[in-house]
């Protein structure tokens, strides 16, 4: 007698736990009398304090022993349970994790017709223990009537022939499974819809260069690309047109998928897209040409380098213009030359028009600076520091080169005649100087004004510099 246990309303006021394996897998294929024994049977588990015997639970169930016992030899084949002892009758519940789960017995009486059907559709070899086994298994897991299970037997060995094996028959029973098939009727309506296809499969076969007939892997794959995912024949083979070397039912699929993918599914959208694909490849080659580089595969490419830069706006003339220019100024690389790309996107400059008439600008530019730098007794190359400067001058400052040169020219001599040119440009500036005759009558003295010299503290020195940021054209 147990020293501790739970009262009568405990009991009642808790759950039963049912796996939802159990609902998901078994419960839609078993009778009310079945389900009440499994049920009840598993709630008896968990309440030890029940009558918990064969008579008590043919009374509470209104059921005969016979209709009981026969329950749990159902549960046994299935994997359900395991019984003990008959008589007196003794059940164990087991786990319905696959793993923990003993081999299901299958009693003979209830496949022998099966095996009788099966063995017939095989005459030239017996079929082993094994074989039936795994044809029982599938039957049980996937719920297919057995008549049905006998018409994709013999569909598969129309297909392959007599040699054909179990492993290859259940693969065809398992997708056909995956798209619903459970019934006599559903396989008749299977074979009605690879039927009435086969005027489509001999239009793809012919595209594809193949002789002979369709396998039932190509037939099915033909099904998916119309039933499943919508594609008429016309593009179909359009499709086919797109491969590449040799043109297969696998190739075809992966092209289809690509497309399928990519919501690509009328003709017209198809080889607009080839095309399209076709073009960005020429576009490559130029570019990698213009570069000074060389890949065998473009996909890559093309996929980071080549679409983003034509999603910007970029045509073909200008990204084979700012490659050329690129390899010209040593950038010799995709990703430096995406950078060369991302700046002119930055200037708003896309098209080869536009390239040319900046570059035309940056050279003009570049001969006015190495007038200044010649006039100041230099005759260094010039560099991006002195685009910067003259571009303060003229553009921020508002001097015209025949000042600049002036300046350029009072700097002669100087063993930084750049920093000098700077002082002298600021002082005119602030001196309103906006000529030469200007200039020369500005003095040195001038230029570089005495300024008192005092020091500053730490307060004062921080309030002039977070005050930087702030100066406006007035305060200079």
């Amino acid at each position: 007698m147990s020293v501790v246990k739970f009262s009568s309303d405990f009991l009642l006021e808790t759950f039963t736990l049912v796996d939802n394996l159990f609902i998901a897998e078994h419960l839609p294929y078993l009778d009310e009398k079945q389900i009440k024994v499994y049920l009840y049977g598993l709630y008896l588990c968990a309440a030890p304090e029940k009558q918990n015997t064969l008579d008590a639970l043919c009374s509470t169930l209104d059921m005969t022993e016979a209709e009981v016992i026969g329950a749990y030899g159902y549960f046994e084949d299935m994997g359900l349970c395991r019984i003990i002892s008959k008589s007196p009758l003794e059940v164990s519940y087991l786990s319905l994790k696959k793993e923990n789960q003993p081999p299901k017995k299958y009693r003979g009486e209830k496949w022998n017709d099966f095996n009788a059907q099966l063995q017939q559709l095989f005459p030239e070899r017996m079929l082993t223990p094994n074989e039936y086994n795994e044809y029982y298994m599938f039957l049980d897991e996937s719920k297919l009537e057995q008549d049905a299970m006998l018409m994709i037997v013999q569909y598969c060995i129309n297909q392959k022939g007599m040699s054909v094996r179990y492993p290859y028959i259940l693969t065809v029973a398992r997708n056909w499974v995956a798209d619903g098939v459970r019934s006599v009727a559903d396989v008749e309506n299977k074979l009605l819809e690879y039927d009435k296809q086969s005027e489509d499969m001999r239009g793809v076969l012919a595209a594809l260069g193949r002789k002979g007939g369709a396998d039932l892997e190509d037939k099915q794959m033909l099904l998916k690309w119309t039933r499943s995912w919508g594609y008429e024949l016309d593009a179909i083979l359009a499709a086919v047109k797109s491969l590449k070397g040799g043109k297969t039912f696998k190739k075809l699929d992966a092209k289809l998928d690509e497309f399928y993918r990519m919501s690509l599914f009328s003709v017209e959208q198809i080889k607009d897209y080839q095309a399209q694909l076709d073009r960005l490849k020429e576009l490559t080659i130029s570019i990698n040409k213009n570069l000074g580089i060389y890949y065998e595969s473009f996909d890559h490419e093309i996929e980071v380098y080549i679409v983003p830069w034509t999603a910007k706006g970029f045509d073909g003339e200008a990204l084979s213009k700012l490659a050329h220019h690129c390899f010209m100024t040593g950038v010799r690389t995709l990703e430096g030359m995406n950078n060369v790309v991302n700046k002119f996107f930055s200037l708003g400059i896309l098209t080869a028009a536009g390239i040319d008439e900046y570059l035309r600008a940056q050279i003009e530019r570049d001969a006015k600076i190495r007038k200044i730098i010649d006039a100041s007794g230099s005759s260094r190359q010039v560099t991006q520091s002195d685009r910067d400067l003259y571009r303060t001058w003229t553009a921020d400052w508002g001097f015209d080169d025949d000042i600049i040169l002036y300046a350029a020219g009072q700097a002669a001599g100087r063993t930084y005649p750049t920093p000098y040119i700077n002082q002298l440009l600021s002082g005119y500036r602030k001196s309103g100087v906006d000529s030469v005759e200007k200039a020369k009558a500005y003095s040195h003295a001038a230029a570089q004004p005495n300024f008192e010299q005092r020091s500053y503290s730490d307060e004062e020195w921080q309030s002039i510099v977070t005050s930087i940021d702030a100066l406006s054209e007035d305060d200079v």
